[in-house]
């Protein structure tokens, strides 16, 4: 008989019979002891790995969470937990990590059962933001000036800005809007220009989409994403914002955040 088919007579066996009574692959089984979350009880003679009949149900609760796609590190702490309400609290963390991962494959779905790429509008994963805003009042695409002019006082206050931001808020010839600069986040609020206000932007799912002709136009890139997002019924969960980035403002996107995204570290 061969030596990886021997059942010992104390109840361990070669890591050949635990896979067979698992129906876990060897090399899966040498994969979760080399990341802690299971340990061979030691080896035969000739090196081969053994193993307890008592870890066959541990290994199979570690390949049902692996299956679930369960982070490594929480799974190696959920398996020395001995708290059953701890183990409880993990259980809901996953549940809710899986529903959004679930959210954000049903967006991608419903993104290319859309047909939107021939339209160009796109899906925008966008990372948080700190935005200072600033009220200011324009006709149809003659901001440049005022944020030449805030950029100004938030370069005197020695505030990096990492990108641009127009949130419009009323108005058809002359334009009532919010002018924003993406700040990092350990800028001391009190050091804030005059009439300033400060909004965290969390991370989000946005449909956009490049804007490219003249800027007085924009109204039409508007009613573009608007139309798009009531055919695709998407919901949005804040305003258009017009996000422009590079040194002259050359690059603009018109972003309609449609969800959040919750993340957990996954290592």
């Amino acid at each position: 008989m061969d030596l990886e088919e021997v059942i010992f007579m104390d109840e361990q066996m070669t890591i050949q019979e635990f896979s067979k009574r698992t129906g876990i692959s060897k090399s899966a089984i040498r994969y979760y002891e080399t990341k802690g979350l299971l340990q061979s009880v030691g080896r035969t003679a000739s090196g081969y790995r053994m193993y307890k009949k008592s870890q066959i149900e541990e290994i199979k609760l570690i390949s049902s969470l692996r299956f679930a796609e369960i982070p490594i590190k929480d799974i190696q702490m959920y398996v020395t937990e001995t708290d059953e309400d701890k183990k409880e609290k993990w259980q809901k963390k996953w549940i809710e990590m899986i529903r959004n991962r679930m959210d954000l494959l049903n967006i991608g779905l419903r993104y290319l059962e859309s047909n939107s790429l021939p339209e160009q509008i796109y899906l925008l994963e966008k990372e948080s933001d700190n935005i200072i805003w600033f009220f200011a009042e324009s006709k149809v695409g003659r901001f440049r000036d005022h944020f030449i002019q805030r950029k100004k006082e938030m370069e005197k206050l020695d505030v990096p800005i990492k990108s641009y931001y127009l949130k419009y808020l009323s108005g058809l010839d002359v334009i009532k809007a919010q002018i924003g600069f993406g700040v990092p986040a350990d800028i001391p609020l009190n050091n804030l220009p005059e009439n300033a206000s400060f909004e965290y932007m969390p991370s989000c799912i946005c449909i956009a989409m490049p804007f490219n002709l003249p800027i007085a136009e924009i109204q039409n890139g508007y009613q573009k994403l608007i139309n798009y997002a009531n055919e695709q019924k998407w919901i949005p969960t804040n305003s258009i914002l017009e996000w422009y980035r590079g040194k002259n403002l050359t690059d603009l996107d018109l972003i309609m955040p449609v969800t959040q995204i919750i993340r957990r570290n996954d290592e």
